[in-house]
């Protein structure tokens, strides 16, 4: 698992995703086919969990990290979609829903419930934030 630490930004996917947003080769709706499966791969899951941090930045329910130094959020966020939204949101659901569906839940739970806790109460903490969005 390319984790190091339990933020947003402090894993693999989240760093290849921040590049990608970087280098404007980010394709959000092949990043949603490829992840749209019944069980959600752990680089995925940090990936999604990245972007959602980007869109809560753009709204301003976040102050923006050093992490995204370089990414106009609030640019990239209004070009997406309602249902691109939704998605991000669904998925968000999905990685925190248990260890069935989401192999992050599942390495992180691994390491016993209050590293899970430490874990998932943030980023469920942003999906209620971002529902309140819409």
């Amino acid at each position: 698992m390319g984790t190091w630490g339990s933020g947003p930004f402090e894993n693999d996917g989240a760093l290849d995703l921040l590049a990608a947003l970087r280098a404007g080769d980010f394709d959000i709706d092949d990043f949603c086919r490829h992840a749209d499966e019944d069980y959600v791969e752990s680089h995925d899951a940090e990936a999604a969990i990245a972007l959602a941090e980007v869109v809560a930045v753009a709204h301003g329910l976040r102050p923006s990290p050093p992490q995204l130094d370089g990414i106009d959020a609030a640019t990239y966020v209004g070009s997406l979609t309602p249902a691109q939204r939704a998605w991000i949101v669904t998925t968000l659901e999905r990685v925190i829903a248990d260890s069935d569906i989401s192999e992050l839940h599942e390495l992180w739970a691994e390491n016993g419930p209050e590293d899970l806790e430490t874990w998932r109460s943030p980023i469920l903490s942003r999906v209620e934030s971002l529902r309140a969005l819409s």
